[in-house]
């Protein structure tokens, strides 16, 4: 290998010798993430000519047309050697910007889920961060202090689904499910996200027991625990009772569909429903008296992919699973994890009608004379593979699922 030009040769070490005395500084020390966020940095990326572009179609954009050069790391990349970084300097605290408008904050968890690979970390609001910085920079001394006690389970702690239901009559072992998660993020008390989801169940059920409704099918009400963490509650409730469609359990022919409201507040205005077209227009058909309150109908999907919310777990089991779609309702962008997330953002209104619509979808499905279409052994579609696998295509399943 050549030598090092003597210049290039000097440089590198006294780049090295900076950074190992600024790691040495770290040690003891509370640590500022990155430079704060503020509407200078926004402003530089606005394009005069519309200045209020949508974020997501820009960055699309940016992934369809990649920066040339050599390739540069990820976020999380970044995120996990700066964890490493700050780990082996002794640093005491991490504190990082939220970067959110008007005091919201999102925090997340420790990527790697290993509180050995990052030391402590906060999230403050974008404008206190921006004072401690604007402090710093003036050659002011800035003093935090923080009580932080977190808690570790390595052997894990037992989380619950919670079940009840209405029983049916002729067709009793059959089952309609609703329902949507319990557990939320910690910024907040996540009334959007999704106790009132939880709510719109627990509501439409009461709806049914007040009217002294008496379905043919069992009309089931699950609430499910561990969604934020992978949908961990309905993926083990599927697995349990249900297996897929490629190992089905006896109850696998026993399911019509499985209503979910994860998106907020906002009024219902339709159903994504997994299944072939003839699902859709069954639900379309239950919904269709309450156009005069917003509801648009229900179209059919074919992703047997998990994620979103826990419809998904139904539908990657080749189950109908039937996700509603609402009014937004500031819940991208102020509630969904944030420190926002509380009663105040509650709309009653439109919760109450939204478990009008439920209750009369869950019944209409419950007194059909037969369970929601579903996709033939030829139809299902194929496995989405999970990280790391190939594909998996649809098989004939193992037994015959009882009906």
């Amino acid at each position: 290998m050549p030598a090092l030009d003597p210049t290039l040769e000097g440089a590198v070490k006294s780049t090295l010798g900076r950074m190992q005395h600024d790691l040495a500084t770290l040690h003891g020390k509370i640590i500022q993430a990155a430079k704060r966020r503020d509407d200078t940095d926004v402003r530089a990326q606005l394009d005069p000519v519309n200045p209020a572009p949508n974020p997501m179609a820009a960055r699309m954009q940016q992934q369809a047309q990649p920066e040339a050069g050599p390739p540069r790391l990820t976020p999380a990349q970044m995120d996990e050697q700066l964890n490493d970084v700050l780990v082996a300097s002794g640093a005491l605290v991490r504190v990082n910007d939220a970067g959110r408008e008007h005091g919201q904050i999102r925090a997340f968890n420790n990527r790697t889920f290993d509180e050995a690979r990052a030391v402590p970390t906060v999230v403050i609001r974008n404008e206190d961060y921006g004072r401690i910085s604007r402090l710093l920079d003036d050659g002011r001394t800035v003093e935090l202090e923080f009580t932080i006690v977190n808690r570790s389970y390595p052997e894990g702690r037992t989380a619950y689904n919670v079940v009840a239901e209405i029983p049916g009559t002729s067709k009793a072992e059959e089952v309609v499910i609703i329902g949507g998660h319990l557990d939320s993020w910690h910024s907040a008390t996540g009334a959007t996200d999704n106790a009132i989801g939880s709510a719109i169940a627990m509501e439409a059920a009461r709806i049914l027991q007040a009217l002294g409704a008496k379905p043919r099918r069992t009309i089931r009400v699950a609430l499910w625990g561990g969604e934020e963490q992978g949908l961990l509650g309905s993926v083990a409730y599927v697995k349990e009772h249900y297996g897929t469609f490629e190992a089905p359990k006896p109850d696998y022919g026993k399911v019509s569909g499985y209503f979910n409201l994860d998106t907020g507040t906002g009024r219902i205005r339709g159903f994504s429903v997994f299944g072939p077209p003839e699902a859709a227009a069954a639900v379309r058909a239950a919904v269709a008296p309450f156009d005069d309150l917003g509801v648009f109908g229900a179209v059919a999907t074919s992703s047997r992919r998990r994620g979103g919310s826990d419809h998904t777990s139904f539908s990657e089991a080749g189950l109908p699973g039937i996700g509603a779609s609402t009014d937004p309702i500031e819940y991208m962008t102020h509630t969904w994890h944030t420190n926002l997330d509380a009663y105040e953002r509650i709309v009653p209104e439109d919760t109450i009608k939204s478990a009008i619509v439920l209750a009369a979808a869950a019944y209409h499905v419950a007194m059909r004379d037969e369970l929601l279409p579903r996709f033939t052994k030829e139809g299902m579609p194929e496995l989405p593979a999970r990280e790391g696998e190939p594909p998996r295509p649809a098989q004939r399943p193992t037994t015959p699922p009882s009906r």
